[in-house]
């Protein structure tokens, strides 16, 4: 099953399909928001390519590479560990969303409790660039 999501930060939104995975069950450890996992790739034109092209220095905790125009996401940004088949341990950045569209039937359900994981690679699909977990919808 697939669903449009708009993702919305900074008052710049994007546009998203995702898959709805069953067998995902990730959430932020502090907050417990719901992650919906999205491709770095679909992320360039709404969050800052200084932030994208450096997660993993900024996981581990090197932000010099962030300049001072976009210390205002830093407040937003989450670590969000993991695991799944093939990576046990993994870490991954995260942000939270200002607002979160899910297009259902025809209808948008707003979620203002959401995450978004920035996936550092990519699905290897054509038909979707996201995962949603599913108590989301």
């Amino acid at each position: 099953m697939f669903k449009d999501i708009k993702i919305n930060i900074e008052g710049k939104e994007v546009q998203v399909k995702a898959m709805v995975d069953t067998g995902n069950m990730l959430k932020d450890p502090i907050t417990l928001m719901p992650v919906i996992v999205v491709e770095k790739e679909m992320l360039y034109d709404f969050l800052p390519k200084e932030i994208l092209n450096n997660l993993e220095k900024i996981i581990g905790g090197d932000t010099k590479e962030v300049t001072e125009k976009n210390v205002e996401y830093m407040s937003k940004f989450r670590i969000i560990p993991y695991n799944s088949i093939g990576r046990q341990n993994g870490l991954m950045l995260g942000f939270k969303a200002d607002k979160v569209k899910i297009i259902i039937d025809d209808e948008e359900k707003e979620v203002n409790n959401a995450i978004i994981g920035i996936f550092n690679e990519s699905f290897n699909s054509n038909t979707y660039s996201a995962l949603i977990i599913l108590e989301i919808l």
